[in-house]
């Protein structure tokens, strides 16, 4: 059913428009009537009611015919002179054993491991060449250092930023780098302050809630030692620290409050303006996660604390600390804008053009999407250095609303879909499985009714979603 009734109150009554990509404010009785339709009831007083609506132009029968991706016909004029940034997978290996992680030898990801492969230099000059030579119409380049552990190979990331400055003029460089933090010694940040990197470092909160699952081979907790070098460089690399983020895992079990309290009270390494919060991916992996009341009780009091910064209610924390949720809210605006009607041929929201923004590299050379793709996956591999892109392949990846076509064209959330390749790729086929696909989905569009809830609860504030009113 292109169409889903919702309300934020108990006297508030909407039904968003799929086919408009637009919130209207409906009457109690038509509330009732289109949640009747929704839930499969085709009464005809409820039926008269949708019929009102259709006849002044909403509401109407999905108009797609086909799902495809609107880059589907562009793909190798981009591919070919507009790719912006590179991750490279350092190594495959890692010199701590984290509970939750992916590589680790654990019963939640099963479908991936360590192992001592480190990238070569050869692949990382080709890696830096591909990106000169398929980024000539764009201003600014990005190369980014992943793992397994990329500290391993702490000479190979100084060679590979210098030479991206040799090969590169005329553009912009950044640069970032993903970390456990425990190998950033005073050695690697003297080399590299100068360069315009970001720096993500993984720390769960205070030291008991860190040292839970993030250990040595040897079981050994590793927040002293991220403590010290992050302290290190605050104190004698300033510069260097403000380019430092945090990446917070929290586990099903994990202490929200006690990790949040951790940071707001700034008496750590940083303070919240500086951290991502985040829980276990659902990607690559059959476990189910539960997450307590607890959990959610003090991350929808965080959450209420950014709307409430926003509509100027309370001010007694910076705007910054809310960082992500302040993002959230703002993708709202993103996602409503309004339509005249849905194109013919479409696609759901949620998936970006494979390789174009976050091309990644594993230590054999070979093409993913991003670094949230399983590289064992023969679905997500999607070419190599020496062959270039595999442009059917790609297609392949990018048209992932095609494998659940006819679910596609009438679901309610295709605007606001988020499901992107990694999440639809189960790791084991080769090609997508509409079975597995269709298995996020109500997962998917819970938060997408969430989501429209909350744009409208600020919608009816009076807010303006003007970014020049907050400062980030």
């Amino acid at each position: 059913m292109p169409f889903i009734p919702f309300q934020t109150r108990t006297n508030l009554h909407y039904v968003y428009d799929m086919n408009r990509n637009s919130i209207y404010k409906i009457k109690q009785n038509q509330y009732e009537a289109l949640s009747h339709i929704s839930e499969g009831s085709y009464e005809e007083a409820d039926v008269n009611v949708l019929k009102d609506f259709q006849k002044r132009g909403l509401l109407a029968e999905s108009p797609i015919l086909q799902i495809e991706h609107p880059a589907s016909q562009m793909l190798e004029y981009q591919l070919e002179r507009c790719v912006n940034s590179i991750t490279f997978q350092m190594s495959q290996n890692c010199n701590l054993r984290c509970g939750y992680c992916p590589y680790s030898s654990n019963e939640i990801y099963n479908n991936r491991s360590h192992s001592a492969l480190n990238i070569t230099w050869d692949t990382l000059q080709q890696g830096i060449d591909f990106l000169v030579a398929h980024s000539k119409d764009v201003d600014h380049l990005h190369v980014a250092f992943y793992g397994g552990e990329p500290l391993i190979e702490k000479k190979l990331i100084m060679d590979t930023m210098k030479y991206t400055q040799e090969k590169v003029s005329g553009k912009e460089i950044s640069f970032g780098m993903t970390t456990n933090g425990t190998l950033l010694d005073d050695s690697f940040a003297r080399e590299v302050r100068d360069f315009n990197i970001s720096i993500m470092i993984s720390l769960d909160g205070p030291k008991d809630v860190h040292n839970e699952n993030r250990t040595f081979v040897n079981g050994r907790g590793s927040y002293e030692i991220v403590y010290r070098n992050v302290v290190h460089i605050r104190d004698n690399y300033p510069d260097l620290y403000q380019k430092l983020k945090f990446n917070t895992v929290i586990s099903p079990d994990g202490k929200f409050e006690e990790i949040f309290d951790y940071f707001r009270a700034g008496e750590g390494v940083s303070d919240l303006s500086k951290v991502n919060f985040n829980t276990l991916s659902m990607n690559y992996t059959e476990t189910e996660f539960f997450y307590g009341e607890a959990y959610f009780e003090e991350r929808n009091y965080e959450a209420l604390k950014a709307y409430l910064l926003l509509l100027g209610k309370v001010k007694e924390e910076p705007v910054a600390y809310h960082k992500r949720d302040i993002e959230t809210i703002y993708s709202y605006k993103e996602f409503l804008s309004p339509i005249n009607e849905t194109p013919k041929i479409a696609h759901p929201s949620g998936t970006c053009i494979p390789g174009l923004k976050k091309l990644f590299v594993d230590v054999n050379g070979n093409f993913f999407p991003c670094e949230r793709i399983d590289e064992n996956s023969s679905l997500m591999k999607m070419g190599n250095l020496q062959d270039g892109f595999d442009i059917k392949k790609v297609r392949e990846i990018l048209n992932v609303g095609a494998v659940t076509e006819q679910h596609c064209k009438e679901c309610w959330a295709f605007h606001c879909c988020s499901i992107c390749p990694a999440a639809a790729d189960n790791g084991k086929d080769e090609h997508y499985s509409e079975s597995y696909k269709l298995s996020k989905c109500n997962r998917v569009k819970a938060s997408a009714l969430e989501n429209l809830k909350n744009y409208t609860m600020m919608r009816e504030f009076k807010y303006q979603f003007k970014r020049e009113d907050i400062s980030l």
